[in-house]
């Protein structure tokens, strides 16, 4: 069920953003002869004004089919024979305004998944209260449950987490520590030896997980956090990019790639772990979609924007030959990328490697 919400959610965001490109398109009187959701065979048609909308069997994302865009070499080129109502046929910023409507419905539902992450309330802090206890450690071992909430730690009193942290922090494996509970209405006392991180010997830990306090926001306050994360996160977008070129182990394109098979994977399963994990990450692939058609390669949008700020500059279309020949190396140059995240997430399969690489402590 979860696999099924997950490939539902990403064909939702591009088909989001065509329909961005064909309602701009339509107010700046492109024709759109037909929208469709999927590829291949239609197993449904229907004509609503001037265009059709099908739904089709294979469900890969969409398009939205323009008048003049039949192929990548005629998207920029001389437009004596097109029509009035065809892309070609509209002024560069028109067509760039069209263009830029993609990325733009991607950005801006990331932009409104966020501030309604952040209007449903987010986690700013912890409680001294146990939500979930770790298998294995000194808190599983003396019978801590899920709901006690600590009161004392090493003689000092706790009425943070905070306060916690500090009277457990800095101890080292087979340390000895004593705390107290409370457990509906009655105190309860604890004492034993520290367990080491199961990830790490030389850490040890309580094996506890706090409950988190969390914030809710208004709607303007929200949208301003929103608007933060999205450029906190394009931030670290360029930041990868750059880390992509130095030599670290964790950080390489093998590690950080995924094919729609990985893609898939991870978002199922956070769609497992609850509705607003599942939002977020659909915020953060909403957005990666957007920045990553705007890179200027064809066919990608970024590439069609970068060919018609050339026409502005140049005074005159370029050339349909120079467009395609651009064109095939940009979809050759993705097509690699493709097979390489396919390959490398086919490889994670078979070796039961995380998608995601586990971070260091």
């Amino acid at each position: 069920m979860t696999v099924l919400l997950a490939i539902l959610g990403l064909i939702l965001l591009i088909v989001i953003h065509e329909l961005g490109h064909m309602l701009v398109a339509k107010a700046l009187g492109v024709h759109v002869p037909e929208f469709g959701v999927g590829f291949g065979p239609a197993l449904f048609k229907k004509k609503i004004g001037k265009t059709i909308y099908s739904f089709r069997i294979i469900l890969l994302g969409g398009f939205a089919k323009m008048e003049g865009m039949e192929g990548m070499a005629s998207v920029e080129k001389e437009t004596g024979e097109m029509g009035p109502n065809a892309y070609p046929s509209k002024a560069p910023w028109r067509r760039a305004l069209i263009i830029f409507a993609g990325p733009f419905a991607n950005l801006l539902v990331a932009v409104l998944i966020f501030a309604g992450i952040f209007m449903h309330g987010v986690p700013t802090g912890a409680k001294p209260e146990v939500e979930e206890v770790v298998p294995g450690s000194l808190a599983a071992d003396v019978g801590l449950r899920p709901g006690d909430r600590i009161v004392e730690a090493n003689g000092e009193p706790v009425g943070r987490w905070e306060d916690f942290e500090r009277a457990v922090g800095g101890k080292k494996p087979g340390d000895e520590v004593a705390f107290a509970v409370e457990r509906g209405g009655e105190r309860l006392e604890y004492e034993g030896a520290l367990e080491p991180a199961p990830d790490d010997p030389e850490r040890a830990i309580v094996g506890i997980q706090p409950a988190p306090i969390y914030t809710s926001y208004g709607p303007l306050e929200a949208l301003g956090l929103a608007v933060e994360r999205i450029v906190q996160i394009i931030g670290l977008f360029g930041w990868f990019v750059g880390q992509l070129f130095t030599p670290d182990d964790e950080v390489t394109l093998y590690n950080s790639v995924s094919s729609p098979i990985g893609v898939v994977s991870v978002t199922s399963d956070v769609a497992s772990r609850g509705l607003l994990s599942f939002a977020q990450l659909l915020g953060f692939i909403s957005l990666n979609l957007a920045v990553f058609n705007l890179l200027p390669i064809l066919p990608l949008d970024g590439g069609h924007l970068f060919f018609i700020a050339a026409e502005k500059a140049l005074g005159r279309p370029v050339r349909a030959e120079t467009v395609g020949k651009v064109a095939a190396v940009g979809l050759a140059l993705i097509l690699t990328l493709f097979l390489f995240a396919t390959y490398a997430d086919l490889s994670k399969i078979f070796t039961g490697q995380p998608f995601i690489p586990e971070q260091r402590p």
